[in-house]
């Protein structure tokens, strides 16, 4: 199926576009969905996993409770965009723009998140355990309750970043300034 059909039934009936899914994961098939334009978009509940979304346009879209494991959103715009209790697991998001988006409660374990920015971003009870986070933006981002066991921070932009009860244990923080940190433990 063309990319144009593809993101056309995405954004018009959910439940298809699932069902379709279901299909195409039996038989092994990739959906390219690079660089399209799903801004604004309802995608609550989509089936997106192991899609290739690089470089698509999903400002302001609704993605809670998307299924996104192993997905490709290298260099996606997703500023303000709405991840809460998505999943995200194993995903590469490199170079993504992530900027006031809401990721509370999202399953990120294993995401792949170098370079990208997620300032003033909602994780709220996050799981991004061993996590790839390498020179990453979570500038004043609220990071309460997160679990960040074993992710890799090198030189992540901590900078008036909330870290209430985030667990940190076996993280690499190596070249990480958390003087600016905010938190109350």
């Amino acid at each position: 199926m063309s990319k144009e059909i593809n993101w056309k039934l995405l954004k018009r009936d959910i439940d298809k576009w699932n069902q379709l899914r279901t299909f195409e994961e039996k038989n092994q098939i990739q959906i390219d969905l690079s660089g399209v334009d799903l801004g604004n978009a309802n995608l609550e509940g989509a089936n997106l996993s192991n899609c290739n979304l690089s470089n698509a346009n999903l400002i302001g879209s609704s993605l809670r409770f998307a299924d996104l494991r192993g997905s490709d959103l290298t260099k996606c715009n997703l500023i303000g965009v709405n991840l809460r209790l998505a999943n995200l697991r194993d995903s590469y998001i490199i170079q993504a723009k992530l900027n006031r988006a809401n990721l509370s409660e999202a399953n990120m374990i294993g995401c792949t998140l170098n370079e990208s920015d997620l300032s003033h971003a909602n994780l709220y009870e996050t799981e991004l355990i061993g996590a790839y986070l390498y020179k990453t933006n979570l500038s004043n981002a609220q990071l309460v309750n997160t679990h960040l066991t074993k992710a890799y921070l090198v030189r992540a932009n901590l900078d008036f970043a909330v870290l209430n009860n985030t667990d940190l244990r076996w993280a690499n923080l190596s070249q990480v300034d958390l003087s600016k940190i905010i938190s109350d433990d």
